[in-house]
């Protein structure tokens, strides 16, 4: 169980009002235990019956008959005119697919299918061609501690001889 100080007993008082029972269930027995032991607070829970009961004796403004009966005709009216809408509203017919939609189905399932090729033949292409421009001058070599001479692979090219063999760095 938390504590509750007196300014958040006198904030939920003016909120909820003096009936304990209707606040939030996790201030509900803090409430009462501070109730028990604080003056204030039970001069807070007075100030929120008599808050409680003026707003009870409130009336608010009631509309007149004239412009209650007009609301509710012009309400009418617009609702009987939504519905003569909704029946002459004319069906538009569904287009007709293309060529490509009637091979493939529907197009709009089709454009990503589209997308994602046309980044594979990218790579591709890429892939198969970055190598010339990479590899401008003679490939870097370095010697082996058995004193023969080995080619740092690029990620383009075979690595095989750099794992196999005995001239391999591993």
């Amino acid at each position: 169980m938390t504590t509750m100080t007196i300014d958040d007993f006198e904030e939920r008082a003016m909120a909820y009002g003096a009936d304990i029972d209707s606040w939030p269930a996790e201030d509900r027995a803090p409430a009462r235990a501070l109730l028990l032991e604080s003056a204030a607070a039970r001069t807070a829970l007075e100030d929120a019956r008599s808050l409680d009961a003026m707003l009870n004796l409130w009336e608010g403004p009631q509309p007149s008959t004239d412009l209650l009966s007009r609301v509710l005709a012009d309400a009418a009216t617009v609702s009987a005119e939504a519905q003569a809408m909704r029946r002459e509203a004319p069906r538009a017919e569904p287009e007709r697919p293309g060529l490509l939609g009637r091979l493939f189905g529907n197009a709009a399932l089709l454009r990503p299918g589209l997308a994602l090729a046309a980044c594979l033949a990218l790579g591709f292409v890429m892939g198969n061609t970055i190598e010339q421009d990479v590899l401008i001058g003679p490939i870097p070599t370095v010697m082996s501690e058995q004193g023969g001479v080995i080619d740092f692979a690029f990620a383009m090219e075979d690595d095989a001889d750099l794992l196999l063999g005995s001239e391999a760095l591993l």
